[in-house]
C-alpha cells in the first residue's frame, strides 16, 4: 500500500484487505486528492490539515481517525507541489493515479471516491471561487467512476481514462485556485 499523491508517493506497510485501517486510509486518501486542489502555495499543508479536521466522512474525522505518525505522512506527501501545470506534469500525475489505481480493489475504489466527493461537496464547493468549470471536472469523475465499478476494476482502458480525468480536475481546479491565490493580499 502507498500514499500515492498526484506529485509524491510515500511506501506504507501493507493492511490487510477488508479491514478499518484499510477503509480509513483509502477514504482519506480520496479526501487528499480532492483537497489537492488547493495546493498552490506553499501553506497547503497548513490548511490541509485544518480541511481534515473539518471534513466529515463515512468513518469519521480523518484527523481523529489516524495516528499522528500516518497523518503527518500523508501531509508531508501531498504537501509536494509542481510549480508548473505543464504536459510533465501532467505525466507524473496521471502515471501516480494510475498506480493507485492498479493497487485498489473494488471497496477501496468506493471508499477514494466517496471520500472525494464528500471533501469537494463540504469543503471546496462552497468557496466562492469554485467556478461551473470545476464543477463539470469533479462531476465527470463522480460518474465515471462508475464505469470502474462495473469493470472490477480490470479494465486498463477505464482505469487511464479516470486517471486522465484526476489530472484534469486537478489541472483546472489549481488554475482557479491558483488565480484567486495570486489576487490574495497575501501573494507576494
Amino acid at each position: 500500500m502507498s500514499i500515492r499523491a498526484p506529485h509524491q508517493t510515500l511506501y506504507r506497510p501493507v493492511a490487510k484487505v477488508q479491514s478499518y485501517e484499510r477503509e480509513v486510509f483509502f477514504e482519506t486518501l480520496g479526501a487528499c486528492w480532492a483537497l489537492s486542489a488547493r495546493n498552490v502555495s506553499g501553506q497547503f499543508a497548513i490548511q490541509l490539515h485544518i480541511d481534515l479536521t473539518r471534513v466529515n466522512l463515512l468513518y469519521g474525522v480523518p484527523a481523529q481517525q489516524l495516528t499522528d505518525t500516518l497523518l503527518l505522512d500523508f501531509l508531508r506527501t501531498f504537501q509536494a507541489r509542481s510549480l508548473r501545470l505543464n504536459a510533465e506534469c501532467r505525466h507524473q500525475v496521471v502515471h501516480n493515479a494510475l498506480q493507485m489505481l492498479d493497487g485498489m480493489t473494488e471497496s477501496d475504489f468506493l471508499n477514494f471516491s466517496t471520500a472525494f466527493q464528500d471533501a469537494v461537496g463540504q469543503i471546496l464547493q462552497h468557496l466562492p471561487c469554485w467556478t461551473s468549470d470545476c464543477m463539470r471536472a469533479n462531476m465527470a469523475l463522480k460518474y465515471y467512476g462508475m464505469n470502474l465499478i462495473e469493470s472490477r476494476m480490470e479494465s486498463a482502458a477505464a482505469k487511464r481514462h479516470y486517471a486522465e480525468l484526476l489530472a484534469n480536475y486537478l489541472q483546472t481546479t489549481q488554475a482557479v485556485f491558483l488565480a484567486e491565490h495570486r489576487l490574495s493580499p497575501m501573494f507576494w
